[in-house]
């Protein structure tokens, strides 16, 4: 399930140097980015879609399997992770968080939809989730770090990344 509320806010100054269409197109390249490794990750079912971790106990009622909550605005998100992802969910992990730069979570794999982690989404530091699985009882696992793309630093790093997707170094392309 891409969610919005796992995403950084949005940077007015990066949309005002990209200007407001490049941004737009941006934003839609990493929302459709984060929705095919949705789709590879729910083995070509259509992702659910949320703005807000609110939605989220309507949206998994009735669920009892994995979870997957991912950020739309993590340019690097990869097979790797999936991969990690499954290996944690195999070995009974309860959630496995991928970190980013700041310390919030841009992907979040549960093993079942736990109402109070699927509470924290979006707004959880790294000790709350730890101790909100504790407290259910289970266990957390760590996928690699990746960095957001959400802030002209932000942007000016991924533009200068030699192994950064070619549609997004494009659509930067327009950065001074």
């Amino acid at each position: 399930m891409v969610l919005d509320a796992l995403a950084a806010a949005p940077d007015p100054v990066l949309r005002d140097r990209l200007g407001p269409e490049r941004h737009d197109w941006l934003d839609h390249l990493l929302r459709e980015r984060a929705l095919a490794w949705a789709r590879r990750a729910g083995a070509g079912a259509e992702p659910l879609r949320a703005r807000a971790a609110g939605e989220l106990g309507a949206l998994t009622a009735g669920h009892d399997g994995p979870v997957v909550l991912l950020a739309p605005d993590v340019p690097g998100l990869s097979e790797a992770h999936l991969a990690a992802a499954r290996d944690d969910l195999a070995a009974g992990v309860l959630i496995s968080t991928g970190p980013t730069g700041d310390g919030t979570p841009f992907l979040m794999v549960l093993g079942r939809p736990e109402p109070r982690l699927l509470a924290l989404a979006g707004g959880a530091t790294f000790d709350e989730l730890v101790a909100a699985a504790v407290d259910v009882g289970g266990t957390l696992g760590m996928l690699r770090p990746e960095r957001r793309l959400a802030t002209l630093a932000d942007a000016r790093a991924i533009r200068a990344d030699p192994l950064a997707p070619a549609e997004l170094v494009e659509a930067l392309a327009g950065l001074g």
